[in-house]
């Protein structure tokens, strides 16, 4: 009988132990469960932060890819009030350039380029006088009232807020030079503006390719140093780029051609004119009509020869020209 017993108790010990170790277990996984549910949570948290800020930076990249087709690039509104445009003149001094005055302002470099008309952001010379603004922006030309609605439209302002930075009211709008604060720019249009890249020399399509090609007259391959574009004889040809003419006259292979050194090293030649319509040693604006399209030279059609060079080594146009 007192075997029993002893055996009885024994086996209760041992239950009580099992079931505080149970207990135990139970317990540390609850630890380790809670534990993990608040990282969990906490991790879903900082995801669902992480996707509400990418749907608030796509939302603002749609927001400003809307205005790309409104002016140069497009246009944003900005979150504050802007103060009424003020402006001060600033004489170049030597060794300066655009992009160092922009810098030492805290200004956009196309700010200024647009504001001065600036043909040519890379040539300034010293003496110089600009005007530079105390906020970036740019200048739209308007002659009445009907302009300045169009163009507070244009760009997503309201009409009385772009006459408050003009000091403007509606009785006074006259042909002026309108102030639109917080415009950017695409980097095509901003590269272009800053003389970075070249503008379509001529409209048409094009018939030859730079690179490798049959010659249209021996038939033997060689290399093509420029496009070709072709269109109806006459059409206007315009300098790609603000610079001097290094050339002008007849070439037996491109005809009546057009030399013009660029900033940066840079000449574009155009070939096969019917008419050269600049002189040696002028100075030319990018886009100014320099000639006009003709079959001269060796040519098969009517169409322009067109080259880029840079330090003397033929540069592929497309690489360089917006079209």
């Amino acid at each position: 009988m007192l075997d029993k017993e002893q055996k009885i108790s024994s086996n209760r010990k041992e239950s009580a132990i099992i079931e505080r170790w149970e207990y135990f277990l139970i317990s540390m996984l609850g630890v380790v469960f809670c534990g993990f549910a608040i990282a969990l949570f906490s991790l879903s948290k900082n995801s669902s932060d992480m996707l509400l800020a990418g749907r608030t930076l796509k939302k603002t990249l749609e927001y400003s890819s809307r205005y790309k087709d409104s002016g140069l690039g497009g246009a944003y509104k900005p979150d504050t009030t802007t103060a009424p445009v003020t402006y001060f003149d600033y004489y170049i001094k030597s060794g300066e350039s655009i992009h160092s005055i922009a810098r030492r302002f805290g200004m956009d470099e196309v700010t200024l380029v647009n504001i001065n008309n600036i043909s040519c952001a890379s040539i300034v010379r010293a003496g110089m006088k600009i005007q530079i603004p105390n906020q970036d922006g740019i200048v739209v030309d308007i002659k009445n009232k009907e302009d300045l609605e169009s163009t507070a439209e244009k760009y997503n302002f309201e009409k009385e807020e772009l006459c408050k930075i003009n000091g403007l009211s509606d009785s006074n709008v006259e042909s002026m030079k309108l102030f639109v604060p917080g415009v950017k720019f695409d980097s095509l249009t901003r590269s272009m503006l800053l003389g970075e890249y070249f503008r379509r020399p001529a409209y048409g399509r094009f018939t030859s390719m730079y690179g490798y090609r049959k010659d249209p007259w021996t038939g033997v391959s060689n290399f093509h140093q420029g496009v070709d574009i072709a269109n109806r004889n006459g059409g206007n040809i315009y300098a790609a780029a603000a610079g001097t003419v290094i050339y002008c006259g007849w070439s037996w292979v491109y005809g009546n051609m057009i030399r013009i050194k660029h900033p940066g090293g840079y000449v574009t030649l155009y070939g096969h004119l019917d008419r050269i319509q600049v002189k040696d040693g002028a100075w030319v604006n990018s886009g100014a009509i320099i000639g006009k399209m003709g079959n001269t030279g060796r040519s098969t059609g009517t169409h322009l020869h067109y080259e880029v060079r840079q330090w003397g080594k033929t540069v592929n146009p497309l690489r360089v020209t917006i079209f």
